[in-house]
């Protein structure tokens, strides 16, 4: 049963230098234009492959699909809303450049059935700012979330990097004050990545700049996670931490095995243990549509082994983490022993010790 929708929107109004994902600086309200018809098209053919819908969430992800004009968002809805089943109470988020929208456009977009917003702030230091490449203000931050407010949208999170090159410790408790002083209910904090192929990995292969070593980046981590628990904000998974019935339920269908169709280039699905993901070149996505195909280059089915390794490291990531009985039971022991892990309820739930080394227990419990 496919239960969510992820809408890949490309454009950005600039590339950000630690961004990874597929997008790309444009402007070109014709060529922005013909990619809404073309999603809307790929949502056409997925239709006719008779899979169960029953839709709960909707998520506009990027890129920046706040590069939209309102209606091109509200066109998308509303094909969904009128073609395909799915429950009254849609979640439906759309991530937005803080120097983007504002109340008019909230507004018509609120009035369409949007009812979440992620904002891409990253920061409210300037210096930090600068740092990553984000050419908004912290003005523009403050001036979306008031604005989303008085539009009626109050389901709000704003992303948050840190382990910053140059970043203190004192820096990030200021940026965390802020965060938590603002009308938003969920936050979500990533670890600065330097991925390969980004302006920033390029820089740090060439000694350019430097990330905080490991020791570091680790109490960083701490400091969020115990600020943001204090201030009423829980971490539910690694990396996201909500105020009580705020979880965004369209990630927790990626992390708890839910079904979802994912549109648009670059997009990936799990629909019927098949995981498939479209094109990632521009032109070659607008042209397999155009051309009357589905615009999948890649394809895999999850067999049993692979669905139980996937749940293991799917759920570690969340706050009540992964059954006990699908885990090896020595393993197991030494996690809990060491203080990794706790056991409740019959799962086994990582410890702010075991967040750290998420990666090493993973690779430790599939092994």
């Amino acid at each position: 049963m496919v239960r969510g929708i992820y809408i890949h929107i490309p454009f950005c109004n600039t590339k950000c230098p630690y961004c990874d994902f597929m997008s790309f600086v444009s402007d070109n309200p014709k060529l922005i234009n013909d990619y809404v018809e073309t999603v809307l098209t790929e949502l056409e053919f997925h239709m006719e492959h008779n899979y169960r819908f029953y839709i709960e969430t909707v998520y506009f992800g990027g890129g920046t699909p706040s590069v939209l004009e309102p209606w091109q968002i509200v066109k998308i809805i509303e094909f969904i809303k009128e073609n395909i089943n799915h429950q009254k109470d849609l979640e439906i988020t759309v991530e937005c450049n803080p120097e983007t929208y504002r109340y008019e456009a909230f507004k018509i977009l609120k009035d369409a059935g949007v009812n979440r917003i992620s904002i891409g702030n990253q920061s409210f230091l300037e210096k930090n700012l600068e740092t990553l490449g984000r050419k908004h203000k912290p003005k523009d931050t403050f001036e979306m979330i008031e604005s989303a407010v008085k539009a009626g949208i109050r389901n709000i999170n704003v992303d948050m990097i840190y382990a910053i090159p140059g970043q203190s410790f004192n820096d990030l408790k200021e940026d965390l004050e802020i965060y938590t002083s603002l009308p938003v209910t969920h936050i979500s904090a990533y670890m600065l990545t330097a991925y390969e192929g980004t302006q920033f990995g390029n820089l740090i292969d060439n000694n350019i700049i430097s990330l905080p070593d490991e020791d570091t980046s680790s109490k960083m981590f701490l400091m969020v996670d115990e600020f943001l628990e204090e201030k009423g904000f829980k971490r539910y998974e690694v990396s996201n931490w909500a105020k009580d019935g705020f979880s965004c339920r369209h990630n927790l269908l990626y992390w708890t095995h839910g079904e979802f169709l994912g549109v648009g280039v670059s997009a990936w699905s799990f629909v019927e243990n098949r995981r498939f993901g479209n094109e990632r070149n521009f032109e070659n996505y607008m042209e397999k549509v155009k051309n009357g195909k589905l615009p999948v280059a890649f394809e895999e089915y999850i067999d049993r082994n692979e669905y139980i390794k996937e749940r293991i490291f799917l759920g570690l990531r969340l706050r009540n983490g992964v059954e006990i009985d699908i885990l090896n039971k020595k393993k197991v022991e030494e996690l809990l022993k060491n203080g990794y892990a706790e056991k409740e309820n019959g799962r086994l739930i990582l410890t702010r010790k075991g967040v750290l080394v998420i990666n090493e227990i993973v690779r430790y419990l599939l092994n």
